[in-house]
């Protein structure tokens, strides 16, 4: 008798306008867009004339699926009702704004945000580019069981990552490394039920769950072992330590890093000090000595530190001083931030994403917006929205 194969409700569907499927149809059926107003859909319909153009795409099974949408060409907006399903999506391109009963979120590309999927909202969105995981509620409850997490006997409900983990970006590495994968259609029955898992943990490692009583959800736990380590790097504090700050067990520590940041509290200790040299010998305030910023973060044996830097950055610590100091003639910015800042203001008028300002560079967007975020104190896309902010103001006085 043949093995018998389970599926899981497995799909992989593509839809566009070109192959004449409906928005709306698709709006309803993947969102439980059925209750949407008529003054909020009529956006949808008026823009549909105007040259408004998707593209949605889906894998995955009845536990999860990963989607892309492209939805660019002009605005829509409507009403998104209570789903099975939590989604926890990135912008890459447009806004989003997002009105809850009892609060509004406007979301920018960047960082994750999750919709819980009891909660109906009300949208507004123009030139959108989105990637999302979404997760059944039922999977996402039986993965907390399994992890011995107490949930709530009514309806899940996530608050959004710290800021301390997204910027981490704990889902997305994650992501990267399980999504070729899980975009394999052959790929189905317990190798995919496994990556889901994994994918539903580090979710539920990260976003803090609300009304659980009594109990810290481990995302805030692992927010204040973050917390810790980056307040306190200089020190070297041991594992306990950490540990004892966050709440946590030793053991419990080392699993809830290995599963969502890929790395040991020790080596994530390693890194931020690695990471506060780097920001000293950018800002060139040692300009003969890189030993004496590694001595200051307790990097003793010049040797290890050295094979430790050019593993995470890619070059040697004196390479990095020599740029910060040499290429620095306003004395604040290295010259591929200028170029970045400069490829910016030329542009402001014109469609100008983190992937273009990285190009302009040199640079790949991950590094840029590192670099950015050391040496400007902010994003790209900040910067870009403060500047033509700045401008209208100016335009209107």
């Amino acid at each position: 008798m043949p093995p018998i194969h389970h599926d899981n409700g497995f799909r992989k569907q593509r839809f566009t306008d070109a192959g004449g499927s409906d928005y709306t149809a698709i709006f309803r059926t993947e969102y439980s867009g059925q209750d949407l107003r008529r003054d909020t859909t009529t956006a949808t319909e008026t823009f549909a004339s105007q040259g408004t153009r998707y593209e949605y795409f889906v894998i995955g099974d009845d536990d999860l699926t990963l989607r892309t949408m492209n939805a660019r060409g002009g605005r829509r907006g409507g009403v998104i009702g209570p789903r099975d399903d939590h989604v926890v999506f990135w912008l890459q391109h447009g806004r989003l704004e997002m009105h809850f009963a009892d609060r509004s979120r406007v979301i920018e590309p960047g960082s994750p945000y999750i919709a819980s999927a009891s909660e109906a909202y009300r949208f507004e969105s123009e030139e959108t580019v989105y990637n999302g995981v979404h997760i059944s509620d039922a999977f996402l409850r039986k993965t907390a069981g399994e992890l011995g997490y107490p949930m709530p006997d009514g309806p899940v409900l996530f608050d959004q990552q710290d800021e301390r983990i997204a910027r981490r970006e704990p889902l997305r590495r994650l992501l990267g490394e399980v999504s070729p994968t899980l975009m394999d259609d052959r790929v189905r029955g317990a190798m995919r039920t496994a990556l889901n898992r994994r994918l539903a943990t580090v979710v539920l490692d990260t976003f803090p769950l609300r009304d659980r009583g009594d109990d810290v959800p481990t995302a805030s736990r692992l927010r204040d072992a973050i917390a810790f380590v980056e307040e306190r790097a200089r020190d070297r504090p041991s594992v306990p330590a950490i540990a004892a700050a966050a709440g946590l067990s030793e053991r419990g520590l080392q699993e809830v890093f290995a599963r969502t940041l890929g790395v040991t509290p020790n080596g994530f200790l390693r890194d931020q000090r690695l990471d506060e040299v780097r920001r000293e010998l950018l800002r060139g305030e040692s300009p003969n000595s890189v030993l004496e910023v590694a001595r200051r973060w307790r990097f003793t044996n010049p040797s290890r530190f050295a094979t430790a830097y050019r593993a995470r950055f890619g070059e040697d610590p004196s390479a990095t001083l020599r740029a910060a100091t040499s290429q620095r003639p306003d004395g604040r910015s290295s010259w591929r931030i200028r170029q970045a800042v400069a490829y910016i203001e030329t542009h402001l008028d014109e469609v100008c994403t983190v992937a273009d300002i990285a190009a302009a560079a040199g640079l790949r967007p991950r590094r840029l917006q590192q670099l950015f975020k050391e040496e400007r104190g902010t994003t790209p896309t900040a910067f870009l929205r403060d500047l033509r902010a700045l401008r209208r103001s100016g335009d209107r006085s």
